[in-house]
């Protein structure tokens, strides 16, 4: 028999995410972007709001199989009470934005041979080793002008009786390089720092 691999089964299993049947039952009178673009990313997510799947590199590596990114950002904002006053609610103060935190959930598979992805798998383990910000490409993360991320977690999940398949995520934070200027007496010294 052929090697064989139902990739919708096996995101299903991993990540309890099924994308829509083919054809759109339904929905063929929506506007839906063009899926067939070799090369580039769709941007948005699909009529249930899922994201789309986009291909992603850290510190050059590709990732395989085109894994989930899930982006999310907090302010920081103080709320403040008013004493007295006949006004319902707080007063709000924005502070400051914190990093974006992103998510990563992939699948590594060898659609070619039916034995374990382990060529994948280490690449994923080596670059999330790296102790240092890393190169992030990816369609979505640009929109939100991230370039370089700092990896706090990574790990991989079991694939219940799936053995030529292994289940990863990551996650990360956005990283920014920052311009500072060190004043020594009436010297001055510009750097460009990268803060870890």
């Amino acid at each position: 028999m052929a090697n064989e691999f139902n990739i919708r089964s096996l995101t299903a299993g991993a990540f309890n995410y099924v994308g829509l049947p083919y054809p759109l039952l339904g929905f063929e009178d929506v506007d839906l972007p063009n899926l067939n673009r070799l090369g580039r990313a769709v941007l948005g997510k699909d009529l249930l709001g899922r994201p789309f799947f986009m291909d992603c590199t850290i510190d050059g590596v590709r990732l395989p199989n085109e894994p989930l990114i899930t982006i999310s950002g907090r302010k920081n904002i103080v709320e403040t009470i008013i004493v007295g006053s006949e006004r319902k609610g707080t007063v709000k103060e924005f502070i400051s934005a914190e990093d974006y935190k992103i998510k990563i959930e992939g699948l590594c598979i060898d659609p070619a041979n039916k034995v374990y992805p382990e060529e994948q798998v280490r690449q994923i383990i080596d670059v999330c080793e790296r102790a240092e910000p890393l190169g992030f490409t990816n369609a979505f993360a640009a929109l939100f002008r991230i370039g370089s991320i700092v990896i706090k977690d990574y790990g991989f999940g079991n694939m219940k009786g799936k053995p030529y398949s292994q289940s990863y995520y990551i996650d990360a934070v956005s990283n920014y390089d920052y311009r500072v200027e060190l004043l020594l007496g009436q010297e001055s010294e510009n750097a460009d720092l990268n803060l870890l």
